[in-house]
Order: structure tokens, then sequence, then C-alpha cells
């Protein structure tokens, strides 16, 4: 705070109208400084093929990464909790817990999260538009295509201009009035998509497919040229050519042996797939792509280094240093946008990974009964997690013996022993 500068704390009720205000004005119309995001849609990588958002995903490793996090993401349980009389309970009932289970007219919480996130892993960035109410309340979050939306710098504040044909959202937005989910920011208000730094490693599991689909479609055998050490006169060449074109040019001659006359012989051109290691190529494009979605390559199907063993710790992995940190990304995204700060009830939105942390029925029957025993979990929230209804007398903690120093059956012992004196 510089000198006597007052520090005014605005509700959302109160940003909302400012921001409208602004806008009207134009205030935008003269920015001071601004810096605009560019990043490439599409471009050629080295391997000679066209890279971008579309064409990426013609690649099945890439297919994939992206499915896994659409799939996963929109799975996941998403609790909105707050504090009631010193508890920690769930807000089913709450305009948050609606907002988010109900985005809008035609998208539910699973289609919601799932679309955001695909376009968070094709673009690097994933936004939706706020729509307020008139007493400033959020009532629907609608996404917009990111290629779309044109993001500004302005006066420390990102802005963004969307122009959505598919939405008919058209304007000026602040950045309190977006949810805007992005993953490796380089600069703190816009994200770099994994494709555009994994260009190199798409293009060439791409060119890969290529080659070996124009490679058996030429029915398995490289192109080449026929030579001879004598010369052919022009009788001679029509007549070989005659026969050749009837006998092995064409649907004719694709699987028949042919018959080289006057001295000719077959000259392969180019590499054999084995010598190009062809199908290592493949399998290690698919373990870089992905390196950069940051998914173990078990999670997509690619197990040639994969063993019963190590298949559990690969998805614990993938749970621990992909999926977590990208929620909390986004958790705090959603918190920072649709709640006042001035609320004076605080709520909690969190994504629920128990049930991919879970493993074996026997572990998670230890663990929750480690949990229960330690007096942790009442009974009732084990049954939760079980999804089982809860049974009345079991909503108290167990008191455990290393805490109180005796064992329920010594306290009940007691108790009757006590009666017995009285």
């Amino acid at each position: 705070m510089r000198g006597n500068e007052k520090v005014t704390k605005l509700t959302l009720r109160d940003r909302f109208f400012a921001a409208a205000h602004i806008i009207k004005r134009g205030t935008f119309s003269m920015p001071v400084s601004e810096y605009q995001a560019s990043f490439p849609i599409t471009a050629i990588s080295n391997a000679g093929t066209t890279v971008n958002a579309s064409s990426a995903q013609k690649f099945s490793a890439v297919f994939a990464c992206v499915r896994t996090y659409e799939w996963v993401m929109g799975s996941l349980p998403m609790r909105v909790t707050g504090m009631q009389n010193g508890k920690l309970v769930d807000m089913n009932d709450g305009e948050i817990h609606d907002l988010l289970h109900f985005p809008n007219k035609y998208l539910n919480r699973f289609t919601f999260i799932s679309l955001m996130n695909v376009r968070l892993q094709l673009h690097g960035n994933a936004l939706a538009v706020i729509i307020f109410n008139n007493k400033g309340k959020p009532v629907e979050l609608i996404p917009v295509e990111w290629g779309s939306v044109s993001v500004r710098l302005i006066k420390g504040e990102p802005v963004y201009i969307i122009n959505d044909a598919d939405t008919d959202i058209n304007g000026i937005y602040l950045s309190w009035q977006v949810i805007h989910f992005k993953i490796n920011s380089r600069n703190g208000w816009t994200g770099m998509s994994p494709i555009s730094s994994a260009r190199e490693s798409i293009g060439l599991g791409l060119a890969a497919e290529s080659f070996g689909s124009t490679f058996f479609q030429k029915g398995g055998n490289m192109k080449g040229v026929l030579e001879t050490e004598g010369h052919m006169t022009d009788p001679e060449f029509k007549e070989w050519k005659k026969r050749w074109d009837k006998n092995y040019s064409g649907t004719a001659g694709d699987h028949t042996t042919p018959v080289l006359e006057y001295g000719l012989k077959y000259k392969e051109l180019g590499v054999a797939p084995n010598d190009a290691q062809f199908l290592e190529t493949r399998v290690h494009q698919v373990q870089d792509v992905a390196r950069f979605f940051g998914l173990p390559p078990s999670v997509i199907g690619e197990n040639s280094r994969n063993t019963f063993l190590n298949g559990e710790q690969q998805d614990i992995q993938f749970v621990k240093y992909a999926l977590s940190p990208l929620c909390k990304g986004q958790e705090v995204e959603l918190e920072f946008k649709l709640m006042s700060r001035n609320d004076s009830e605080k709520l909690d939105i969190k994504y629920n990974l128990d049930g991919l942390l879970r493993g074996d029925m026997l572990s998670r029957a230890r663990y929750e009964q480690t949990l229960v025993s330690a007096g942790i979990l009442t009974r009732n929230e084990a049954r939760e997690i079980e999804n089982k209804a809860p049974l009345p007398g079991l909503d108290e903690p167990l008191n455990p013996a290393f805490l109180t120093g005796n064992t329920q059956n010594n306290q009940s012992s007691q108790i009757a022993e006590n009666d017995g004196k009285a």
C-alpha cells in the first residue's frame, strides 16, 4: 500500500457492475501496454508432417492421452464443502454445488469437465464464460472454443476478447468473468499446448504411420527399378512392356512373381523397415508423447516395458504427479472465480481422488480398518467410502487404546465396578 491509499474490498456484485461500467465506457480502446498471446496453431515438423490440434489426434498416442484426461477428470466426484458448527460438511444444496453439477442448459458436470479438459490438453487452455444474474451471482458456465479467444495483458490484468460463433458469445471480458484452466504456463496468464511442445515427436509418429500404410498398400515392397547391362531395342521394349502391363501391373500382379526377361534385374531403392527400425521408432514415439502429456505409457496401452508388479505403481504415479496437480489448479481457479472473497461462508471445491488410489479390495480394507481403529474415520464414514448406507450408532470415532490408555472393554469394566461400589 502506498502512502495513505485506502484499500477497498469489493464484493462480487460490486466488481460485476464496476466491470460492466468500465467496458461500457470503452476503457480498453487505448491500452497503455498490451501483450497478445501468440502460439502457432499449425506447424510443419521436420519429418514433413503438419501438426495441429486436429491432425495430432490422428496419432493414436495423442488421442489416447487426451481421452484419458477427458474420461478420468470427468469421472472424478466433485465435492463442495463448508464449515458448519465446527464440522466439515458437504454443501449439497448450495448455489455453487448446483452450478458445478448443472453448469448450463445443455451440459452436465461430466460433459462440462470432460470438454474443458479435452480443450486443455489440445490447446493448453480451456475457457468458460461466467454468466451472472442481476445480483452479481454466477448462474451459468458457457465453454467457448479457444481459437475464438484473443488474450491481452492490459495494465497488468488479462483481458479476453471473445468472438465465438457456436455459443454466440462476443465481447470483452475481464479475468474474473471467465473460468480459465491452463497448463504449462510460462507467463502466468496463458498456457502452452503439449502438442506444440511435442510437435517433432508427434510429427515423426505421424510420418511413421504414413510410411507403414504406404508400405503395406504396395504389397509390402519397397520402391525399386529394373536395370539391365545391355540395351533393348524399341520393338523389344514395347513387347516386354505389353506383357508386363498385362501380367504384373495393377491388381493382376499383386500376388504374382514376375519373370524378368532380357537380362533385367530388380534393384531396391530406399531403406527396408527392419533396417530403419520401423517398429522400434513407433514404440519410442508413443513413449515420448506420453512423457509430454505426463502419463505413464501403460496408461495409454503401451506395455512393452510393463510388468504385473510395476503396473499399479505407475497408476499411483499418474495420480500423484499428473492428476493431483491438475486437479489442484482447477480447484483453485473455480474457488477464486466463483466465490467472493468477502463471503462469510467459506467453501472448498475438491476433486475426490480416493477412488483412483484404492488399489485392490484387500489393501483397501486394511487401509480403512487402520483409519477406523485409529479414530480418524468413523465406521459410517468408512461405509460411505464403500457406497454403503449409514447404520445407527456408528457415527462416533473409536477411542484407540494408545491414545486413551484404556481399551473400551477396560472402560466398560471400570464403569461396572464403580456402579457396583455405589
